[in-house]
């Protein structure tokens, strides 16, 4: 079986649409993998920065190349002035390709590939591809430092201390109602007041953790805050406290929810997790360390209903006015807006704060029968330890007397 020109042109054309389709995305995936080879993580951080940091190292004005593609290539000194990350890679300057190109700095701090441990730091410039020191050139191939930054960081296994530092911010008024009774045979009157509760968190985390990560906040096993290191949490959600209130009818009361603002700082341990990518191809992903940080959560620790005295702007309907025979003058009399009778302020002789924790919001009745049985059970404590006293006194006269059982026979 032959294939015929056309066919075969056909063919040719869809071999090369597939080529065109899959040829970038193994050059991506090559591409992303491509630092791994030969490369060496850096162990021991704290030695490396003891030998290249320094008031007259001649290194400081070196570039250090960065991995990830939101933080840009610093300096060896801003590695040696600022916390810096824990991980430090060496990586043959081969995988970067032309640094002259993709690199924000001229020159990268480099170092001889043969002796790892005690090969001289030498200056490798990204123009002439050259990596020299004060004695001359080094020759073979070249390892370049650069910088790995974390993804995101998890808060995990919190334990907090004993003590608490709270301080009180003030008392802010959240909302504002009010109570209407129209009719004459009601005198319980209650509203359902909604107000906004505003919740701040800011976690004060050791100075090597990066500012502007995702920052995950567990409680045993599960999530419970998803923030940004270094910035502060903001959670707000309605809330709803119900005002209720005796009052005479025909009359009106204004209604102030205030609540008591407060901001805690409780110190506590944990266990840090910092997570990296790891799309170039390196076995590791995260990184554990024990620390000692903080927290700073403001919010609102209780809520108050506050009442106003009760006015009078509603007059009750007279007998008259209601009667079929009434004139076309009284029955406009009656409609005249509120506000043109005048507002009379009418004292009320109960005054009650309701919290969101009173029982009273469902039972009005209950202040009293609390405050009776009260009375009746500090009676009766009373009337027993009256007792108990007057016979310890018998007791004791009886005694001294030696009468009664303590007669001598």
């Amino acid at each position: 079986m032959t294939l015929t020109s056309t066919s075969a042109g056909q063919l040719y054309l869809l071999t090369i649409v597939l080529l065109f389709l899959f040829v970038p995305k193994i050059s991506s995936s090559s591409e992303n993998k491509q630092f791994l080879i030969n490369s060496r993580l850096e162990v021991n951080v704290q030695s490396l920065l003891s030998e290249i940091c320094g008031t007259n190292s001649s290194l400081l004005s070196i570039g250090i190349k960065s991995l990830s593609n939101e933080n840009s290539d610093r300096t060896v000194e801003n590695l040696c002035g600022n916390d810096i990350s824990e991980v430090l890679l060496w990586i043959p300057v081969g995988n970067f390709g032309n640094l002259a190109e993709i690199g924000s700095s001229k020159h990268y701090l480099g170092k001889g590939a043969g002796d790892v441990d005690f090969a001289d730091y030498c200056r490798y410039d990204a123009t002439t591809k050259l990596c020299s020191t004060s004695s001359g050139v080094v020759e073979g191939s070249i390892l370049l430092l650069a910088e790995k930054f974390p993804e995101r960081y998890e808060l995990r296994d919190m334990v907090y201390k004993k003590w608490t530092n709270s301080t009180h911010l003030g008392s802010p008024i959240l909302a504002y109602a009010t109570l209407k009774n129209r009719e004459p045979t009601y005198r319980y009157v209650d509203q359902d007041i909604s107000y906004l509760a505003d919740t701040r968190i800011e976690y004060t985390l050791p100075a090597t953790v990066n500012h502007g990560l995702p920052l995950s906040v567990f409680r045993g096993k599960l999530e419970a805050y998803k923030l940004i290191a270094g910035e502060t949490y903001y959670n707000r959600n309605f809330k709803t406290i119900n005002g209720i209130r005796y009052m005479s009818p025909y009359s009106t009361i204004n209604i102030t929810v205030i609540g008591s603002e407060s901001r805690d700082y409780r110190e506590f341990r944990a266990k840090l997790i910092t997570v990296y990518t790891d799309e170039e191809g390196y076995g590791w992903s995260k990184s554990l360390s024990s620390i000692e940080a903080a927290v700073v959560e403001t919010k609102l620790i209780e809520t108050h209903v506050e009442y106003a005295l009760a006015v009078k702007i509603f007059e009750q309907p007279t007998s008259q006015s209601a009667l079929p025979g009434s004139n076309v003058k009284n029955a406009i009399a009656d409609k005249e807006p509120v506000f043109s009778k005048g507002i009379v302020a009418k004292p009320e002789n109960i005054h009650i704060h309701i919290s969101e924790l009173d029982i009273g919001q469902a039972y009005p009745g209950f202040r009293n029968v609390a405050i009776g049985a009260a009375v009746l059970f500090f009676s009766v404590l009373g009337i027993a330890l009256i007792d108990i006293i007057r016979r310890v006194i018998a007791n004791r006269r009886a005694k001294r007397l030696h009468i009664g059982k303590y007669t001598r026979t």
